[in-house]
């Protein structure tokens, strides 16, 4: 157990009830968590206030047969203190009767896990005081912006605790914490107005980043105020920011154990995943011991020890990311699935992606979402400039479509890296042939 602490009374309780039980496997994730939650309007306290929970998520299998084949049954619940256990197991049995999933079995106690010290001191002992000092440094950042205001702000600190067992006798625990900041940014001028959201959720404070977070949302705000709707047609675009969350979402989809099983991926191991790729050639690993990241983890939901795994390597899907229940329908060993994202940078400075325009740099929509099957993205423009001779017209409104099997052939990496919720990689990515619904 890498973090040892005195085992909750829920869990002693549930592996009770569940030993006893008439059972062939079961597993418990018990989540202990403190949230100091602070809420101001402009720079007035709205509502200072601490959460305190604690859950277990308890899942439970029984072996069975149908059409002369072996099956699995599984079912589950939550179970919080003070709950009548062995009611919400009899019920999860009587659920997992009709479940008939093919069969997997789960990680034994071989499992070794490597420490992921993902918990921020500050934040887990003095909570309320890094309330206090994100505060600050919100209005510290705010001083440096002209026309801009801050209607509201929310933040958060949170420590938690997760403990694992199984039937098996496996345990782990870990702690980790997270700093959330979210706020609206209002600029004022010329008789309009313009807001700007932004958010940050980090492990440790420092990766907040909070000066130049609120320096370059405020930017977008006051651009806001002149921003037009972008032109129709097909362009080069340059995606970051918030793009970046969701873009690779389709590799990395088409790449799981899942997609596998199902037959819905489009590759295979040894197979490239663009077709004659013209650009960068992409590189992405799954990384739960990435520092920071919010998805750094010693072990999964099954409790599978994780390692780093690139699981495409110049544009060559080397291996399927499966936990252990897909690892097992597949005959294969299992890896885990996605933790962070890591992907390789390219060599092109940032500044070199938004020449030879006109370019379009999109860094926030309203949504952007790939489809896992056939790769089609759509988003709607929050924000975005539009780059040509030199000029950055600011751009709100409209949408952008396109396949990434195809835009991706000739797609260029920025050689600057960027941290962002769990993902690590190129700042910048430039694709061809993209579609803009905007102004006629």
């Amino acid at each position: 157990m890498p973090y040892p602490a005195p085992e909750s009374a829920l869990i002693t309780e549930l592996t009770e009830v569940l030993t006893a039980a008439p059972v062939d496997g079961w597993e418990i994730r018990h989540v202990r968590e403190t949230d100091h939650q602070l809420y101001l309007i402009f720079d007035a306290v709205e509502n200072l206030r601490q959460v305190q929970t604690e859950k277990a998520e308890v899942k439970i299998y029984l072996r069975g047969e149908k059409d002369g084949h072996a099956v699995l049954g599984e079912s589950g619940w939550t179970a919080h203190p003070g709950d009548d256990h062995a009611m919400d197991l009899n019920q999860a049995r009587e659920r997992a009767a009709y479940v008939t999933n093919p069969v997997f079995s789960l990680p034994g106690p071989e499992q070794v896990y490597e420490p992921t010290p993902e918990s921020d001191p500050a934040v887990r002992d003095t909570p309320q005081e890094v309330l206090w000092r994100a505060r600050t440094d919100l209005n510290r950042a705010l001083e440096g912006l002209t026309g801009v205001e801050m209607p509201s702000a929310e933040i958060y600190a949170q420590w938690r605790r997760l403990q694992f067992r199984n039937h098996t006798g496996l345990t782990g625990a870990y702690e980790e914490t997270e700093v959330a900041v979210q706020f609206a940014l209002l600029a004022s001028g010329n008789s309009q107005e313009a807001e700007s959201l932004g958010w940050r959720r980090a492990r440790l404070y420092p990766h907040l980043q909070l000066q130049d977070l609120v320096a370059r949302y405020g930017r977008y705000a006051v651009d806001g105020l002149r921003a037009e709707v972008p032109p129709s047609g097909t362009f080069s675009v340059v995606l970051g920011e918030e793009a970046l969350d969701s873009l690779f979402r389709f590799f990395t989809a088409q790449a799981s154990g899942t997609a596998a099983f199902q037959g819905w991926s489009l590759w295979r191991p040894g197979e490239p995943v663009i077709a004659d790729p013209q650009g960068d050639r992409l590189t992405l690993a799954s990384d739960p011991r990435l520092a920071g990241g919010l998805a750094t983890q010693p072990f999964d939901a099954h409790g599978l020890a994780l390692r780093p795994v690139t699981f495409i390597q110049d544009n060559v899907l080397q291996q399927v990311l499966a936990d252990k229940r897909y690892a097992d329908y597949l005959g294969i060993p299992p890896t885990g699935a996605l933790t962070n994202l890591s992907v390789a940078p390219g060599s092109t400075p940032l500044d070199d992606l938004l020449k030879n325009g006109p370019v379009m740099q999109l860094l926030r929509f309203s949504t952007l979402e790939p489809n896992p099957v056939t790769g089609a993205i759509s988003g709607e423009i929050r924000t975005g400039y539009l780059h040509h001779d030199g000029s950055a017209v600011p751009l709100k409104g409209g949408s952008l479509s396109g396949l990434l099997t195809q835009a991706f052939r000739h797609a260029r990496l920025s050689r600057e890296t960027v941290r962002r919720v769990s993902y690590f990689g190129p700042a910048a990515v430039r694709l061809e042939g993209m579609d803009i619904s905007g102004a006629a």
